[in-house]
């Protein structure tokens, strides 16, 4: 991005973080080190010279720094201070901005990244916990593995049993996860289907914390 030539923070911060996928990239690496094909996969679209690009103007910034030995990239001491105004960027647009997602961003693998990102792991019972999701208007399925140290998407089938099946478009299940439905509602309505034994399906609501912004959406709505 070339320089806006003013001497002003908001111009200065622009030219840091206006380019775009930059503000994805800072938003993968909330969630921990990333390395460069788990970048390809939270941000779909994306060219990898873009991406080689971008990560080396952070670098260069002093935003994010590369681990040793193939582990990724991480934040500096500087980028961990954006996690906060990240926050306030997304309650900003959760608050007045955001509405149901529009087809083109209907993306399921998608979807499933950001869920396996907010399982409450301490809910989990011991061992390996399979919940299947059926996306009916795309005619497949997707699988998430969940222990209370790893939590994993898988595209194939893990061939594990199954704890519970999660049937739903997938437009209504980005409705639950960013809370312009709640899942209660969507079960109720029927737009969401879980299959298994009543004690999972019970337990399913507790591993669920949804987006972190969801709270933010609910809140907006409630006013």
């Amino acid at each position: 991005m070339r320089s806006y030539g003013q001497y002003c923070p908001v111009a200065k911060g622009a030219e840091l973080l206006g380019d775009r996928w930059t503000l994805l990239i800072i938003r993968e690496l909330l969630f921990g080190p990333v390395r460069f094909n788990e970048f390809e996969r939270g941000l779909p679209g994306i060219s990898r010279s873009v991406l080689a690009s971008r990560l080396r103007r952070l670098e260069r910034d002093g935003i994010i720094e590369r681990l040793g030995d193939g582990e990724g990239y991480t934040f500096t001491q500087v980028g961990e201070t954006l996690r906060p105004v990240v926050r306030t960027i997304g309650d900003w647009v959760a608050t007045w901005v955001i509405e149901d997602p529009r087809p083109a961003e209907l993306d399921p693998e998608l979807l499933m990244l950001f869920i396996s990102r907010h399982i409450d792991r301490e809910e989990l019972p011991t061992g390996k916990t399979v919940l299947c999701f059926e996306f009916a208007e795309e005619t497949r399925r997707i699988w998430l593995t969940m222990e209370r140290q790893d939590v994993s998407v898988c595209l194939e089938d893990p061939c594990l049993p199954v704890a519970v099946r999660v049937r739903a478009p997938v437009r209504e299940l980005y409705r639950v996860y960013m809370g312009r439905t709640s899942l209660r509602d969507a079960l109720d309505n029927g737009s969401v289907v879980l299959d298994g034994l009543p004690a999972d399906r019970r337990r399913f609501e507790g591993w669920m914390k949804w987006s972190s912004f969801a709270p933010t959406v609910q809140a907006a709505a409630a006013r």
